[in-house]
């Protein structure tokens, strides 16, 4: 029977993205923004964007009445979300842009068109932005750019990699909507879903400059989807900030990241009676981070918890099941986690691929309710889902407004107190 204490570690995982409420973090960001003469545009993409603008909203007092014209892009039109008659909310496809994605990118490049000097545009990225703002350059298809975006996340490639070669084939990303406003003034307030990630990581920056090169993003290109070979050529330069009036002297700043999600569930793990600690983040292919997870599990002593934010990889077939990284994760490792230890591996944004769960909490308690021979069965497939829920380990699965990128936690039971 499973110990009561591995389901408090489900409560502690929701106390800590409470903790990182985005439209808190931005209303509190907010203080801090420069005052201007004239008209303010608002421009939210990602997953948090919902979220972040209500606190933009709320939080901007005399401001809130000077915002001239705004754009929200999600990935589904949340209930309810109430934004006044000048915010424009959209829906766009993630993580493959669509047709929505291209005009959610037409729509920011025009909103960014119509400022002039001595305006400002307040953009609040978070992650997702990537897919839900998609304007091909030109010579390049939405099909084209489907297809390739596809290939490499299919591939495994690191999301630095993807968002790279993203921002070398698009008119809206790195930095170049921030472009489209110059001589304005753009302000960027970001929510970090990427391991390390730096801010032209995130959505790809379409408000901020990009130090990569094409170089670059070919030799990705060539590494994830060599197939894709014949787009080599519509890859743009990077845009030179001293080049483009407003760009360079550009602002941004991160209000979380990854790092601060695990740094959360290590303080809701130690109220929960834990000795926790965080390790470094990281990245790697699942197979090899499940079994660094039972290593760290064997390791602990009782009473003791390791929090870790982590971006695993998978190379996914072309047939494949309902399944996520994060309760993959979980299901490769049960079998071989200690019988007093736990494992939660949690995807922020409340969607683990598509599994139609938020990952999966697991403990060495669960084994001897599962064979050896569904596991293997179910992690080959890629289908990881429907044995989650049949043992009940399953996360619930549902937008929550965050994309922090994933967070496990390893812990030994009972608590200490």
């Amino acid at each position: 029977m499973r110990p009561g204490w591995v389901d408090t570690l489900r409560e502690a995982f929701g106390e800590a993205l409470g903790a990182l409420e985005p439209g808190r973090l931005v209303a509190q960001a907010l203080e801090d923004v420069p005052q201007v003469p004239g008209r303010v545009a608002l421009l939210a993409v990602g997953k948090a964007a919902g979220a972040m603008t209500l606190g933009a909203l709320g939080a901007m007092g005399s401001w809130g009445e000077r915002v001239a014209e705004g754009l929200v892009v999600v990935p589904r039109l949340p209930e309810g979300l109430a934004l006044g008659p000048k915010v424009e909310v959209r829906a766009a496809a993630h993580p493959v842009p669509d047709e929505r994605s291209v005009a959610a990118g037409e729509l920011a490049l025009a909103l960014a068109g119509r400022l002039k000097a001595g305006d400002l545009l307040l953009a609040l990225v978070s992650g997702g932005a990537s897919a839900l703002l998609a304007v091909p350059p030109a010579g390049v298809s939405l099909g084209e750019k489907q297809a390739l975006v596809s290939a490499m996340l299919d591939a495994g490639a690191p999301i630095q990699e993807v968002n790279l070669v993203r921002r070398h084939l698009s008119k809206v990303k790195g930095g170049r909507v921030a472009a489209a406003a110059s001589p304005a003034v753009t302000f960027t307030l970001m929510m970090s879903d990427v391991i390390g990630g730096l801010p032209h990581d995130i959505g790809s920056g379409p408000t901020v400059p990009d130090p990569t090169c094409v170089d670059e993003a070919h030799a990705a290109l060539l590494r994830w989807a060599p197939q894709f070979a014949r787009l080599a050529g519509a890859l743009g330069e990077s845009l030179d900030p001293a080049s483009v009036r407003g760009l360079g002297a550009q602002q941004s700043r991160m209000l979380a990241t990854p790092d601060a999600l695990a740094e959360a569930l290590a303080a809701a793990l130690e109220a929960r009676g834990w000795a926790a600690r965080v390790a470094p983040a990281e990245a790697g292919e699942a197979e090899v981070v499940a079994a660094r997870r039972v290593a760290q599990a064997s390791m602990l002593a009782p009473g003791e918890a390791l929090v870790i934010a982590c971006e695993p990889t998978i190379t996914l077939p072309a047939r494949r099941g309902e399944g996520g990284r994060a309760g993959w994760v979980a299901l490769a490792a049960l079998q071989r986690l200690p019988p007093d230890a736990a494992l939660l591996c949690a995807a922020s944004d409340g969607v683990d691929g598509s599994s139609g769960a938020a990952g999966a909490l697991v403990s060495g308690a669960d084994a001897a309710r599962v064979s050896v021979g569904e596991i293997d069965a179910a992690l080959g497939r890629f289908d990881d889902g429907p044995l989650h829920r049949r043992l009940g380990t399953q996360l619930v699965g549902d937008p929550t407004g965050h994309n922090l990128s994933d967070v496990h936690a390893v812990v030994r039971g009972p608590p200490r107190r």
